[in-house]
């Protein structure tokens, strides 16, 4: 499991070149109105609840733009019925989740206290001249999606999020239905052990009316859950257009504790059942956390192992990484302050150790998969075992019979909306009939997957990688200009001349 640092450790992780300060305003209360301006913009105190949600208050979370990043290559649509024929375009989805955060965002300087980074999130003048109406919604649904999966994921502990459209806690299929206003996202945290609903809302100057029509949301989720749970509604406010080069990115997080529904003729309604939490650290234990953690890192193996990746590479790492502290910063630990890592790192480069079968013998190392995806300096990667599951999961997906038509037929229309309706609904068909698919092959998918993930350690990277090799690079990443972070079996980096990162670094 994760550890938490001693109370006395020196707290010296806001000092990486990447940290940044979102203020966050929490509550509880109900009222959902807009925070006032004095109120957001006088946070001081730190996000001291690591994998928790603090209680009600005003925040000042400083994170780093790794953590940021990952949130957003990891939430998003389900596109598993589409990609299991098509998996070398993982890669246009990681561009298409990440490209708009790095045209519409930059760092500025902010003074604020000794423990803080210094740094919080504006628009740019790209976003705020460069685009027009539509631009700004779509974006508003990315960057919505992106900081309330750091928020709930990266920095309160919930378990791997899934967006609504796959399903509702325990396989409930009401929450497939289209004609239902229902939240984005659901995931389950471990402590306590209790599924959240998520709804995010984004956009400029956000306020009372989109919030409240977030809880609208949240309430359609809840009147499908028949076990205690969370409500969790996220809000990104962007500055009005008059103060755009004035005012900064800020949160709100609105919560509701829902209890269980009253028992209904004499006995109580289904359970929940064995929820998966997600937890990276419980995979080699618990089969229902792997399929989890497996389907969020699908994509990243699809781009590693299809796409048009760049630097294939493998990264060593310390083997102790489910016993690592988790950093104030959030769920994603900085490898610069890894010194196990670090250390391992320094004695292979002094021994010139560049391949697989080395690396292997050393008892303390780990060797995790890592490419870069193009254009856009992020750099993707995930153990052996992790890498496994995946290729368990893909080719199971891949076999199944396809019972509607991915795509649907190519017709004239005179009107968009209707095409888009169309287009809609026969998403929505391809989707339930992928996961009926699924559901039946649910016993005999959990024990491939679990199978391979076990047995990985037995096979080399070119057994994975049908047959690519691969090697340890010399080179020190951080003199490199990478920027790495790691958790249990994961691996996400950024180069410094990662755009918003790079233009911060040039002001």
């Amino acid at each position: 499991m994760v550890m938490l640092p001693p109370d006395d450790a020196d707290d010296h992780l806001f000092g990486v070149l990447d940290a940044v300060d979102v203020p966050i305003v929490v509550r509880s209360t109900g009222r959902l109105r807009r925070p006032s301006e004095v109120q957001w913009k006088s946070a001081v105190d730190p996000w001291t609840a690591l994998g928790q949600l603090p209680g009600d208050g005003v925040y000042l979370a400083t994170t780093t733009w790794r953590q940021i990043l990952q949130a957003a290559t990891g939430v998003g649509r389900d596109l598993a019925p589409w990609l299991r024929k098509t998996p070398w375009l993982a890669v246009n989805e990681f561009i298409a989740r990440v490209a708009p955060l790095q045209a519409y965002l930059c760092m500025k300087d902010v003074p604020g206290p000794e423990h803080a980074a210094g740094r919080r999130l504006f628009v740019s003048a790209v976003y705020q001249h460069g685009t027009e109406r539509s631009a700004h919604s779509a974006f508003g649904y990315h960057l919505g999606m992106t900081m309330a999966q750091w928020a709930c994921v990266g920095m309160s502990g919930l378990g791997n999020t899934r967006h609504i459209e796959a399903g509702g806690p325990n396989g409930n299929q009401g929450f497939l239905n289209a004609s239902l206003r229902l939240p984005d996202l659901w995931g389950t945290h471990p402590s306590p052990r209790l599924p959240w609903l998520v709804e995010a809302k984004a956009g400029r100057h956000l306020g009372e009316g989109r919030l409240k029509d977030g809880k609208v949301q949240l309430n359609g989720g809840s009147d499908l859950m028949t076990v205690p749970h969370r409500q969790v509604l996220c809000g990104t406010s962007l500055p009005h257009r008059k103060r755009w080069e004035d005012d900064h990115l800020f949160m709100t997080i609105d919560t509701t504790s829902i209890a269980a529904p009253p028992v209904v003729g004499g006995s109580a309604l289904s359970p929940l059942g064995p929820a998966p939490d997600g937890a990276e650290e419980q995979i080699a234990e618990d089969v229902e956390a792997l399929l989890v953690v497996a389907r969020s890192q699908l994509l990243a193996y699809q781009a590693i192992a299809f796409g048009a990746v760049e630097d294939l590479r493998l990264v060593p790492v310390s083997k102790a990484r489910s016993a690592r502290f988790r950093a104030p910063t959030g769920s994603l630990t900085p490898v610069e302050h890894d010194e196990p890592t670090r250390q391992i790192r320094h004695r292979l480069r002094s021994e010139s150790v560049t391949s697989e079968a080395v690396l292997r013998s050393r008892g303390d190392a780990g060797d995790f998969i890592a490419a870069r995806l193009p254009g856009t300096g992020i750099h993707l990667g995930m153990s052996r075992r992790l890498f496994a599951a995946c290729a368990a999961l893909h080719q199971a997906q891949s076999e199944m019979p396809v019972s509607e038509p991915l795509f649907p037929p190519d017709t004239v229309r005179t009107r968009h909306r209707v095409d888009d309706e169309e287009r809609e609904e026969h998403s929505r068909a391809t989707r339930r009939a992928y996961y009926e698919q699924e559901e039946e092959r649910g016993p005999h998918l959990r024990a491939r997957i679990h199978r391979e993930f076990v047995q990985a350690d037995a096979q080399s990277w070119s057994d994975l990688l049908s047959g690519r090799h691969v090697e340890v690079p010399l080179g020190d990443p951080e003199e490199g200009g990478l920027l790495e972070g790691t958790t249990a079996e994961t691996y996400l980096a950024i180069e410094r001349t990662e755009p918003v990162l790079g233009n911060s670094e040039r002001r």
